[in-house]
């Protein structure tokens, strides 16, 4: 019974004099206040609106925020300035698609033997490969009321088997837990470089219908061309060219999809996952920003990569909505580049994408939820893949036993709780495959003759003898000094680490 009715009910039962009515009154009062009391703490406990920005090839140093000083990026520093930046943060993978599994999935992309997965890249004729049936990150919020979109690179494939991209492109990113998708296939090199939204291409005219292929066509009069939105690009297409998308107005528009997603959602809890093509090859930054590092096209795509998450903040703001929204910002990989004029896109780790190598692994990696998460630095061991059990735990929701196995809770990391750092270790995979095993302050490398990952078959990585690699990264962070003579048992318990971690199918913690 309400306060209201308890009330009138005291009236009905009584007849009060002044005294009695005093104290009605008062009772009343404090059931208001009670009720208020009780509104306000329901709504400071509403689990948050949560925007992941999952850049393309941003290296850890890459921002001004973790020690960039040739290239400025405002929007993200202030962001770090405001949030919690992460010092061990890692890619479960150091190449994209990999990376981007995990993140949605919560699980090591090796455990899946699939080309895409355990090792190198999906094109865009790869089926769905996230099974329709998978826990995901979208499906832990959509269930817990959010409404969820996709924005931007997606390269987790369409479809069943081949997809065409003339049809309906079904099973996809819809499937597997987002309402709403509006974004390009693969990589903004690959073909077909085109729009789609939820399950079709957008503009495309069907007189002129898209062809494609990833093997050389041996007609040399054949139609199929590597030239496509106006450059080379890898595979080989025909058709579909009111459909193409122009390079450099490509984050104008995935921008706009963004904003505008956010602006139909903001009266409901929602989550977006926003996987801008910056800074990925072919580095084409749009006219205003051409020229604005002073260093090269591809930091030029860095400013402009500032630019689109500035313009999220700035419509988090304006629509009231920065206190109740969790951003996390962080990278699919490392940097493909060592060196601009300087800048070192990679900081003081070694290697680049696609290595075993810090620089290829080590991301920068931010977290902002103002009045929740205090502004500071951490040094605990997170990586993208934790987001799926970080999601279901701000949203008070449990994971089914075979969900998310290799995902971690980080809510107390972020909100400065006990047990700041969850995580003890964690598998690393290169671009052809070959794991590296990180814990405590020890990197472990079992195959240094694969340790450059795509760039392996130019040069070795030390000598002849040296089979495996061990570092102390507190003292080595350049990975120099390989210890496997002097450290004998740390190998060897690393060695045990990793095989342990192979065999079950789960490592999250129960």
């Amino acid at each position: 019974m309400g306060v209201k009715g308890w009330s009138m009910t005291a009236v009905m039962l009584i007849r009060p004099s002044h005294q009695t009515q005093f104290i009605l009154a008062g009772i009343a009062i404090l059931f208001s206040l009670a009720l208020i009391a009780r509104t306000e703490a329901t709504e400071t406990q509403t689990p948050p609106n949560i925007i992941v920005i999952l850049s393309d090839d941003v290296g850890w140093g890459d921002l001004g925020c973790y020690g960039a000083t040739r290239i400025k990026t405002p929007h993200l520093d202030a962001l770090a300035g405001k949030g919690l930046r992460f010092t061990n943060a890692y890619a479960s993978a150091s190449v994209c698609t990999p990376t981007r599994y995990s993140l949605l999935t919560g699980q090591y992309s090796w455990r899946i033997n699939t080309n895409g997965l355990n090792r190198g890249v999906a094109n865009a004729d790869s089926p769905l490969l996230i099974p329709v049936t998978a826990t995901t990150l979208p499906k832990i919020l959509k269930n817990a009321g959010y409404r969820t979109g996709a924005v931007g690179k997606w390269h987790l494939g369409f479809g069943n088997s081949r997809p065409d991209y003339n049809k309906d492109l079904s099973p996809g990113p819809l499937e597997i837990g987002f309402d709403e998708f509006f974004g390009f296939p693969a990589t903004n090199d690959r073909i077909p470089t085109v729009f789609v939204r939820d399950h079709r291409v957008i503009g495309l005219d069907p007189a002129d219908p898209i062809s494609y292929s990833y093997e050389e066509p041996a007609d040399p009069d054949s139609p199929l061309k590597k030239f496509s939105s106006g450059g080379s690009r890898i595979g080989w297409i025909a058709g579909g060219k009111a459909a193409q998308w122009k390079d450099n107005e490509l984050t104008d528009n995935l921008v706009r999809e963004a904003v505008a997603f956010v602006e139909r959602n903001q009266a409901k809890p929602f989550f977006l996952y926003y996987a801008p093509h910056n800074v990925h090859a072919p580095t084409i930054p749009g006219p205003r920003f051409l020229g604005s590092s002073g260093l090269s096209k591809r930091a030029d795509t860095l400013v402009e990569l500032d630019w689109s998450v500035g313009e999220l903040i700035k419509t988090l703001e304006r629509l009231k909505l920065t206190g109740n929204t969790l951003v996390v910002f962080s990278s699919d990989n490392g940097a493909y580049v060592l060196d601009e004029s300087g800048h070192r896109p990679n900081g003081p780790w070694r290697g680049k994408k696609s290595q075993s190598w810090e620089g290829g692994h080590r991301v920068p990696f931010i977290a902002c939820w103002p009045g929740h998460i205090a502004p500071g630095v951490s040094d605990a061991l997170v990586s993208m893949i934790d987001l799926p059990a970080t999601a279901a735990a701000l949203v008070g929701t449990g994971l089914p036993a075979d969900a998310a196995p290799d995902s971690f809770n980080l809510v107390p990391t972020l909100l400065g709780k006990t047990n700041p750092h969850p995580r003890d270790h964690l598998i690393l995979m290169n671009g052809t495959g070959e794991l590296a095993v990180r814990q405590g302050n020890w990197k472990y490398i079992p195959s240094l003759s694969r340790a450059n990952g795509w760039d392996s078959w130019k040069k070795t990585n030390g000598p002849a003898t040296a089979k495996s690699g061990l570092y102390n990264l507190e003292k080595d962070p350049g990975e120099t000094k390989n210890l496997v003579s002097e450290e004998p048992e740390v190998e060897k318990r690393l060695i045990g680490l990793l095989e342990k971690t192979r065999s079950p199918p789960s490592t999250r913690p129960r």
